[in-house]
């Protein structure tokens, strides 16, 4: 081939022995979803990403924006590629690289100095972001004697999973409809046209087409509720109203399923009382959802079930009454009978298959759990997760408000800046005697750190997948790992080893041991996977349950699905009602002073959290943050699309370009979180949280808008 054609190729990127130019398959790593990319390789390198339709990759050969970005993401200038330990002071980000050696030695010296002299239980050990080894980090905790272990987890999925077991019992946590079966589809603040573009539109689409009735709630306008049968359109944090005023409706006409309810629930006669104050009037007026609407989707529910309930993990619960708005929202499923059942939510079929002690597949139990710093003021977390500790009040806890001071703090993926007011956060940095920080990049927050640990990326490590109904895959890494970095598995080893502790049963020495531990529950062996490329059945085929099975265990202390949760009434505390009492958010806040509702943190389908931020192809997408507000109300506070403006709550201000964005509701501003030099949590309240999961207000809080001055 002459070389004018060569390089033509080359240029073109196409695979090939003239080129020199490999395709090998990944995972993207960026967030929860499994998608699978082509990675293009030159040199040891990838010079290209594309969606992989192998193993049957949910992307089906697509990536959202973010996967484009992975290659940005893994030579970003930012990678940590050496242990370092801090020359200048606590947030000046100045450091100095050393060994992991010494960088392993002072860490286990520091946690052995802490135990010692104050305690196991005054080293805090949090986990953010990513959570595939959770279980173990837990396993090392107990080993050490901390019941001090949170994680990202204290603001994100798990107040859902609380709110539902309160209602179906500890195995209807985050339940899911019986998507292929389904009639009627709930769908309660999702977007995922947005958050799950390229691996959940398709699915969405093609139920659409196939007649099933799709009932949208949410605040905006959005690519979901486009397509939706019906879109009702709540004020932010009203959705606990808007739920018992379709009870309400269910219950006048008579359409609840008293057989189910009789059978398999407890609590009915007082929550249907309760919902009876819910007229659709009245939730018109706190709702601003047309009571004509509330009744047509009440009755749509009613007629057409059993029903899907699709809810995500945080936005109905970054409330301040969010626990019992979800429980609300949940017990619409009772009312309907669609729990458990066929077509309806949590329904029969193939257990989940999953790995031996992977995220959530076995929670852990917390040694001294009673002895952690928020078990008394969050009583029912202490129960329903009882594998964490609730953190949110983080910055508390590490200023030494909390029952005791901590004094070492290890930390795998942090990020402050995912709470309220993070320079509180900072501050409170600053008394403790040691920090540790492993990341992926170096952070805002490891600039706080003493000692800093590079941990490896998805494609720098062989990782285990299991692939939609079991089907399980083992990816080797496609790159050597950069510099020095190591996988979080082998860091968690090796500070094991050196404190002279245990971790895993049968107990794990190497990351070589865990990957064998993990494939205990598949029947299949590492040595038969890495000879499979595309991967094995899951031998050991999961429980196919029965509607019976699943509505015959219900694990709640009464034995049946509670309507008026016993686990809240035993807390004994306030707010911790048996009914989902309605509380509304705006009878706290001064809205007198700050009328607009702020709501944050909205899916941006270019944005994670912070992480995203450092990337150039996904900044020049847009100006971020932006306030976006409904042209209306801008309009009536004299401000012009694209005026750069004063956004200011309680707690402080911020200014930013003001956008006009129709999606929303009038007198409703919506800003993304993150952002390092305008990050909107900075001026939110660290004290406005859920008095019951801890859950911060990110969507629900209030603000005004100023002009700025000259």
């Amino acid at each position: 081939m002459c070389n004018d054609k060569i390089q033509e190729l080359k240029q073109a990127m196409i695979p090939g022995e003239d080129t020199g130019i490999t395709v090998k398959r990944t995972i993207c790593g960026f967030c929860g979803e499994q998608c699978i990319v082509d990675a293009y390789m030159k040199d040891g390198k990838i010079i290209k990403v594309e969606g992989s339709n192998d193993l049957g990759a949910a992307n089906q050969g697509t990536l959202c924006v973010k996967g484009a970005a992975l290659k940005q993401s893994l030579y970003h200038p930012d990678r940590l590629l050496y242990p370092m330990k801090r020359v200048g002071k606590r947030g000046e980000g100045r450091f100095e690289r050393i060994t992991w050696e010494e960088a392993m030695d002072t860490i286990a010296a520091k946690m052995q100095e802490t135990k010692e002299k104050h305690g196991a239980k005054h080293t805090m050990v949090y986990a953010g972001h990513p959570k595939w080894f959770r279980h173990q980090l837990g396993e090392l905790c107990n080993a050490y004697g901390t019941p001090n272990y949170g994680s990202e987890s204290s603001a994100c999925a798990y107040a859902v999973m609380l709110a539902q077991e309160c209602i179906f019992g500890k195995t209807g946590r985050f339940t899911r409809p019986d998507m292929p079966k389904v009639k009627t589809l709930l769908i309660w603040g999702v977007n995922q046209m947005y958050s799950r573009a390229n691996t959940g539109s398709k699915g969405y689409l093609s139920m659409v087409e196939r007649g099933v009735n799709v009932i949208v709630v949410d605040s905006r306008h959005t690519p979901t509720t486009d397509h939706a049968t019906l879109h009702l359109q709540p004020i932010p944090g009203t959705d606990g109203a808007l739920a018992l005023s379709m009870a309400h409706v269910i219950l006048k006409e008579g359409l609840e399923n008293r057989e189910y309810i009789e059978k398999y629930t407890e609590g009915f006669e007082a929550f249907a009382e309760y919902a009876m104050q819910f007229t659709p009037e009245r939730a018109e007026e706190i709702t601003g959802v047309p009571a004509e609407l509330i009744v047509k989707a009440a009755r749509m529910l009613a007629a057409n079930g059993p029903i899907g309930l699709q809810m995500s993990a945080s936005p109905m619960v970054h409330h301040i009454n969010g626990v019992q708005n979800v429980r609300a929202i949940s017990a619409l499923i009772l009312l309907t009978g669609s729990f458990g059942v066929e077509g309806g939510t949590g329904g029969p079929g193939p257990g989940r298959a999953g790995f031996k002690n992977g995220f959530l597949s076995n929670p852990l139990h917390r040694v001294d759990a009673d002895q952690d710093l928020s078990h008394k003021e969050f009583p029912a977390w202490a129960v329903g997760n009882f594998y964490e500790a609730q953190v949110t009040r983080m910055a508390d806890y590490l200023s030494g408000k909390g029952e005791y001071p901590i004094h070492t703090l290890i930390a795998f993926g942090m990020n402050h800046h995912m709470w309220p007011q993070p320079s509180n956060i900072e501050a409170a940095f600053e008394n403790l005697d040691f920090f540790v920080n492993v990341d992926m990049y170096k952070t805002e927050t490891c600039d706080y750190a003493d000692i800093i640990l590079p941990a490896a990326t998805a494609l720098e490590r062989e990782q285990l997948l299991m692939m939609g109904r079991g089907m399980v895959v083992d990816l080797q890494p496609i790159i050597e790992p950069m510099g020095e970095v190591r996988n979080d598995m082998d860091i968690i080893l090796d500070l094991a080893g050196r404190l002279g502790l245990e971790v895993g049963d049968p107990v794990l020495k190497s990351y070589e041991d865990f990957l064998h531990m993990s494939l205990s529950t598949t029947g299949l062996s590492l040595e038969e996977l890495r000879a499979a490329p595309d991967g094995l059945p899951n031998a050991a085929k999961p429980v196919m349950r029965t509607s019976e099975m699943i509505l015959s265990n219900i694990k709640t202390p009464s034995g049946k699905m509670e309507f008026a949760s016993r686990l809240l009434a035993d807390c004994d505390m306030p707010y911790h009602d048996a009914l989902p009492i309605y509380r509304d958010f705006r009878e706290v806040l001064p809205m007198d002073e700050y009328p607009l509702i702020l709501c944050t943190g909205c899916r941006k389908p270019q944005l994670f959290h912070k992480r995203t931020y450092r990337l150039p192809w996904i900044n020049n997408l847009e100006e971020t943050p932006v306030i976006e507000l409904h042209p209306e109300t801008a309009k009536e506070l004299g401000i012009a699309d694209g005026e750069t403006v004063v956004l200011r709550t309680p707690i402080g201000a911020m200014e930013m370009t003001l956008v006009y964005d129709t999606s929303g509701l009038p007198g409703v501003v919506h800003v993304y979180h993150g952002a390092k030099d305008k990050d909107i949590n900075e001026i939110l309240d660290q004290n406005y949280y859920d008095p019951i999961s801890g859950f911060p207000g990110y969507k629900s809080y209030c603000c005004r808008l100023e002009k700025k001055e000259g």
